[in-house]
């Protein structure tokens, strides 16, 4: 069977892997520069900063089985029910997909069934032909933003699903500074992790600030740059020694950060089981909420 996947993050990534064990032809594309998603990784010379999700958490045995497959294989580690990445998050991702089949940096903006096969068309009108089954892992927005033909039920439910957005901001720099500890205690943000305290870095410091919902949802119409300064006024306001002109900043938007309402079901699949969208927004939210609809959506096919 020849499968396509849109969206190279967690749940993508987990099916691909799932489905290259059952001898499927399997294309993957992502319209980013690689997969992970959520789970990003950005490359500051030699270093990792993860600037999306840290580190995750479980108490879901399945998932917990899942991800200490990954520990054994040094790619995670474990402290009690938390997975902490040894070499950037995004290989949690990556390591479950092989290169040759990730099509990234293309973005699928049509899909059309024709005489039981799947044509999918980029931006730019490439096509890419034919596929047995159609999978979407991709946030409900961007799929109703596609140009594909589903049913009005499951369109319905798709726009009422609701997220909440996250700005981050990455302060790195080759000297050593610390962030006042009051910081992380802030209502302003979501979360501050001292980056390179997690990868254990002597010569270089890293910390990754991820605004709270309330203020990044509100702004999410500001371009990230933009929001990268507000937030960078409002640690430099809060520290009690200046920060160093030397350090640097990166800074992005996570318009679909976290759900704010999902869906009841685990996963859609239509009547003739060759469409189907999976993802965090469906039964539960955050990525335990990807292993289980993929997961979910995985056993069905399967069957």
């Amino acid at each position: 069977m020849n499968i396509a996947i849109i969206g190279a993050g967690f749940s993508g990534c987990y099916l691909y892997n799932r489905f290259r064990k059952e001898n499927h032809d399997i294309k993957i594309f992502e319209k980013s520069r690689g997969c992970g998603g959520r789970l990003s990784t950005k490359y500051i010379g030699d270093k990792f900063v993860d600037h999306g999700t840290p580190y995750f958490e479980t108490k879901e045995p399945d998932f917990i089985y899942f991800a200490n497959r990954f520990e054994r294989k040094g790619i995670l580690r474990k402290e009690k029910n938390k997975y902490f990445p040894t070499n950037g998050i995004n290989k949690f991702c990556s390591s479950m997909i092989n290169k040759k089949d990730l099509i990234k940096q293309t973005k699928i903006t049509k899909c059309i069934k024709k005489e039981s096969l799947w044509y999918l068309y980029d931006e730019k009108s490439k096509c890419y032909e034919a596929f047995d089954l159609l999978i979407l892992t991709i946030p409900a927005p961007q799929v109703l933003e596609m140009d594909i033909q589903i049913d009005d039920k499951i369109a319905d439910d798709l726009s009422k699903v609701k997220y909440n957005s996250i700005a981050t901001l990455i302060l790195h720099d080759d000297n050593e500074f610390k962030i006042n500890e009051d910081l992380y205690s802030s209502q302003f943000f979501k979360k501050v992790v001292n980056n390179s305290e997690k990868y254990d870095y002597k010569d270089f410091s890293s910390y990754v600030f991820h605004s709270n919902e309330s203020f990044s949802t509100n702004n999410n119409d500001k371009n990230k740059e933009d929001l990268g300064v507000q937030i960078y006024n409002y640690i430099d306001y809060f520290q009690k020694t200046k920060l160093p002109k030397s350090i640097y900043h990166i800074s992005h938007l996570w318009k679909y950060a976290t759900v704010k309402e999902g869906l009841k079901s685990k996963y859609y699949l239509n009547n003739e089981k060759d469409l189907a969208f999976c993802g965090d927004y469906f039964e539960k939210a955050n990525l335990e909420g990807s292993f289980l609809s993929a997961k979910a959506l995985g056993d069905e096919l399967v069957k």
